[in-house]
C-alpha cells in the first residue's frame, strides 16, 4: 500500500479517536468465509480499537457492527443476507 494512503488512514483514525474518546463505544464483528477474511478482520479490529471502540460479545450491545465476508464463496454471502433479514 502507498505510504501516503497509510498516512491518511492513520490521520483519520486519530481524528475518530478524538471524537470517540470517553464515549465507551463498542463494536461487534462477524467474520465469514475464508482464512483471508479472518486476517482482514484482525486488521479491522486493530483499526477500530485505535479509534476508541471496545469489543462487545453481544451484537445488540454494539454501536458498530462489522460484517466481513467473502463474495467469492457464495455460501458465506448467503449467510450474510440471512443475518440481515
Amino acid at each position: 500500500m502507498d505510504a501516503e494512503v497509510i498516512e491518511k488512514q492513520k490521520e483519520y483514525i486519530k481524528k475518530v479517536y478524538e471524537i470517540n474518546k470517553n464515549k465507551n463505544l463498542k463494536y461487534y464483528i462477524l467474520t465469514m468465509g475464508c482464512k483471508l477474511n479472518e486476517n482482514d478482520s484482525e486488521k479491522l479490529i486493530g483499526m477500530v480499537e485505535e479509534m476508541g471502540y471496545k469489543e462487545s460479545n453481544d451484537l445488540n450491545d454494539a454501536d458498530l457492527y462489522l460484517i466481513n465476508t467473502c463474495c467469492v464463496r457464495e455460501n458465506a454471502e448467503e449467510k450474510v443476507f440471512g443475518k440481515l433479514r
